[in-house]
Order: structure tokens, then C-alpha cells, then sequence
């Protein structure tokens, strides 16, 4: 299976390329909304964000994101330390939902992919 980097800055159009990829039946993992779901739901990254930036990063059980964005955004450091606990699992997550598309090849819409020096882990890249 061929996996497809679809990357892009803010109002570039990659949400609507996915769309279209959808449209054709392409399976497309959207990884801003993987890693917020994730962010709610991994017991893993929760615990690690909580190590990380206190008890205050999560509100009855969601993600305190006015917090999250409050220490973080204005602060590469520790952006890039939030970086390092949820991306790793975003990866493992869209490696799992990958072995589980039967189509020949799958789209990861992705907005950092040339950031985070990830161009080698696709064949190909829009």
C-alpha cells in the first residue's frame, strides 16, 4: 500500500483535496483531528500531558485547551515538548488505522509533515 503525505499551510486546501479523495473512496487520516480525538482519549498521552503541564490540562476529563494553548503557543520549548508526546502516538495510531484500509493507497492530511522532517515516511507527497 502506497501512503500519501497531503500537507499544506493554513487555508492552503487541504481539507478540501481530502474531501475529494473521500469522494473517489480514497481512505484519508486527518491527523490535527486524530491527535485532538487522541489527546482526549489515550490514556498515555493524557498522562504524559498531566506530567508534563499539570492536573489544570485537563477539565472534567477533556482536554483544558485555552490552558494548553496558553503555556505552550508562545513558548517553542514547550511546544515542541507537547510536540514530542503527541505525535509519536498519532503515528502509531495512523500505522494502525493504515494496516486496516484494503485500498492501494492511503492520503495522511497532515499540516507539519516538512516540519518535522517526515517526507521520508512517504511515497509520495501533495
Amino acid at each position: 500500500m502506497k501512503v500519501v503525505g497531503l500537507t499544506g499551510g493554513i487555508g492552503s486546501g487541504k481539507s478540501t483535496v481530502s474531501k475529494m479523495f473521500l469522494e473517489l473512496g480514497v481512505p484519508v487520516y486527518n491527523s490535527d483531528e486524530r491527535a485532538k480525538k487522541l489527546m482526549n482519549t489515550s490514556a498515555e498521552i493524557k498522562n504524559q500531558i498531566i506530567a508534563f503541564l499539570g492536573e489544570e490540562s485537563y477539565h472534567e476529563e477533556k482536554l483544558n485547551r485555552a490552558y494548553i494553548a496558553k503555556k505552550v503557543f508562545n513558548d517553542t520549548t514547550l511546544l515542541a515538548q507537547l510536540n514530542a508526546i503527541v505525535h509519536p502516538v498519532v503515528r502509531e495510531d495512523f500505522l494502525k488505522w493504515t494496516g486496516e484500509q484494503e485500498h492501494c493507497y492511503v492520503i495522511q492530511e497532515t499540516a507539519l509533515l516538512f516540519e518535522n522532517n517526515a517526507q521520508h515516511l512517504y511515497d509520495s507527497i501533495i
